[in-house]
């Protein structure tokens, strides 16, 4: 992808002035594809901040002198004009690196810097800043977990759960109404209500979606059984960020947690050759990403008696697999586990501390729907308004 950035900076160097006080922006053309940038020209701009107010006016003269970037750096930049720029279809992200370090993030470690800024579901402020959508076209599953209880209703708050399973054609329109409804929004996900990569309808849906829209993010979570195949395809698309549900490093003890998969020529594999074949196409799969440039976080469900002691073998093994972050997720007792006790707070500090040895643990996940719409960090949830009735489909395993 080949995109202008613009840089809030006194002297061409560091990003060191607030959005509001910039007289000037430093536009940088990036070509992330072949990995090069160069400076384009110095942009003359009115200040927009009066005595610490923003006005529609200047907020609007300066969009407009920076509405051909995909995104603006700077020191700092308050709510008010983040919301008014996301609106515009703008990233606005705060930044205390020289522009060339910048550009190297984005061209190289590109989460460290700029992903993690916006991205709700990858740590700091930006789960109280930004919003994330999940698009619900995912209908069908190809493992059994045996916790798993996939539904369609608008009353819970679960993975698994949506109020309408989308197709594809419909997801521009969703994206637009989702806009309107949270302007905050940064990224667009997938996340079920089955997996992502069991059918072609996700992939098939952020095609449409990045055409539209490739201002937002795009984040894909799986339980990566197909991840192997789907990873060159995954990157080409310019899918910037993917989650890998990772149970178990050790089929033994993932057999306890999932009771089969669907292999590539459907069949039902069970026990531990079913077990054995999904660890193994998760961590060639996680490695593939990496390899790509792709950022991966890890989703591990903690089940007291079960993998409660395993989750940090799980974070070794796909720290050196290539993933970057981890999010350590509290059983929710349900199903074949209905008689599991749900982990109390001291077993899953102990469990992230454990964790933490290999990689970053986020703290702050909300166990969303995966038809969730808003700001998680406010406790915004905008589904019911986003999706004005259900439908009756059937959810799937095949």
């Amino acid at each position: 992808m080949v995109y202008k950035a613009a840089f809030v900076s006194s002297d061409g160097i560091i990003v060191n002035q607030h959005f509001g006080h910039a007289e000037q922006f430093h536009i940088i053309l990036i070509d992330e594809e072949e990995k090069t940038w160069r400076f384009l020209e110095t942009r003359e701009n009115t200040p927009s901040c009066n005595s610490g107010e923003h006005s529609e006016d200047s907020l609007e003269g300066a969009w407009k002198t920076i509405q051909d970037c995909r995104a603006v750096f700077a020191s700092r930049i308050g709510d008010g004009a983040r919301s008014f720029l996301a609106a515009k279809g703008l990233q606005a992200l705060e930044t205390p690196y020289s522009i060339e370090e910048v550009v190297h993030a984005l061209l190289y470690s590109k989460v460290k810097l700029v992903y993690r800024q916006i991205h709700p579901c990858m740590g700091g402020t930006a789960h109280q800043n930004y919003g994330r959508l999940h698009l619900p076209v995912s209908p069908a599953c190809n493992i059994q977990c045996r916790f798993c209880k996939h539904g369609l209703n608008k009353t819970e708050v679960r993975p698994g759960v949506s109020s309408v399973i989308l197709k594809p054609e419909e997801a521009v329109e969703t994206v637009a109404k989702a806009l309107e409804l949270c302007p905050q929004l940064s990224v667009v996900g997938i996340a079920g209500p089955g997996d992502t990569l069991a059918t072609d309808r996700a992939l098939e849906t952020f095609r449409r979606v990045r055409k539209v829209y490739p201002q937002l993010l795009s984040c894909l979570s799986t339980n990566g059984l197909r991840l192997p195949e789907k990873a060159d395809e995954i990157a080409d698309m310019g899918i910037e960020t993917v989650t890998v549900t990772v149970n178990a490093v050790d089929p033994d003890i993932l057999t306890r947690i999932c009771a089969w998969v669907t292999d590539e020529n459907g069949n039902r594999l069970e026990g531990t050759q079913g077990c054995r074949k999904l660890i193994q196409a998760q961590l060639e799969g996680i490695r593939k990403l990496h390899s790509r440039g792709v950022f991966i976080k890890i989703n591990s469900v903690l089940v007291p008696g079960i993998n409660d002691t395993h989750i940090e073998e799980i974070a070794r093994v796909t720290k050196e697999a290539g993933a970057s972050l981890m999010n350590i997720i509290p059983l929710l007792p349900q199903e074949e586990l209905a008689d599991v006790p749900e982990p109390d707070c001291a077993l899953l500090e102990r469990t992230r501390a454990q964790a933490g040895k290999y990689l970053e643990i986020f703290t702050h996940c909300k166990r969303c729907r995966a038809d969730a719409c808003g700001i998680p960090g406010k406790g915004q949830d905008l589904h019911d308004k986003l999706y004005d009735g259900e439908v009756a489909e059937t959810f799937s395993h095949g």
